[in-house]
């Protein structure tokens, strides 16, 4: 960044908004630090953030675009919409690993490490998205004067780690049922709980997530429901008619 000149600014109070978690804090968390996400996605993570977004350049991306990061390299601040963080396994599926909403950062560990490896960033909604300089991190007077920003970031990063340690380890044990049943165990943990919700997440976007095709998951969600476990399974609502039995399908 150069020799620029950058003025300490005054912390916002941090945002504690509810991601889509189980409705707990990372282990470890500090008190106060935005909850992430079991069910890979994460939001209001860093929204401490915005006090310094005069340091990135805004860019707006219409919905099913991609964001071209190999041209324009840097940490990005979601402010408005949705971005998926795929990557692309050596098979050729692609599969959804992360979503960033609203108040998160993303792309930290490319600009650290210069890592490149197969994936891309979709907007699944219109996004409106800062981003920072490259090198910011290495910028010794920026960390010296935001030394509360690194700390976000880091307890972040440690999180998203945690929710990838998480997410394959739940994907390496069990069935496809007992994927699909920690799934919707973590959905319910958001919302309370609760046997009947909202899940803000449609068929497809599970499968992806899963690593399936869609047919396949709607042929477990047919199985469930002849189970006795779920009656009804759609963007604007599921609904869990067997608790115990799902927990145990989890577990198995």
């Amino acid at each position: 960044m150069g020799a620029k000149k950058i003025s300490p600014g005054r912390s916002p109070p941090i945002n504690a908004a509810q991601g889509h978690s189980g409705g707990a804090p990372a282990d470890g968390a500090p008190a106060g630090g935005a909850p992430v996400a079991r069910n890979a996605c994460i939001r209001d993570a860093n929204r401490e953030w915005e006090e310094v977004l005069h340091l990135a350049t805004r860019r707006v991306y219409p919905k099913n675009s991609v964001i071209p990061h190999h041209e324009l390299p840097g940490i990005y601040y979601v402010a408005k919409g949705i971005v998926v963080i795929s990557y692309t396994s050596s098979c050729g599926r692609e599969r959804k690993a992360l979503y960033i909403e609203p108040g998160s950062l993303f792309n930290e560990a490319r600009s650290l490490t210069g890592y490149d490896p197969s994936g891309r960033f979709t907007c699944i909604r219109d996004v409106e998205l800062y981003a920072f300089p490259a090198d910011l991190l290495l910028n010794l007077e920026f960390i010296r004067s935001y030394p509360h920003l690194i700390r976000n970031l880091l307890h972040t990063m440690g999180a998203k780690i945690l929710i990838h340690y998480s997410f394959l380890a739940d994907m390496g044990v069990g069935s496809r049922l007992a994927h699909i049943a920690r799934f919707l165990l973590g959905l319910s943990a958001k919302h309370g709980n609760a046997e009947e919700f909202k899940p803000q997440v449609t068929q497809q976007e599970l499968a992806d997530l899963l690593g399936i095709h869609r047919a396949t998951l709607a042929r477990s969600l047919q199985q469930l429901k002849q189970m006795g476990v779920i009656a009804s399974f759609t963007c604007n609502k599921i609904l869990i008619t067997d608790m115990p039995r799902l927990q145990r399908l989890a577990a198995g």
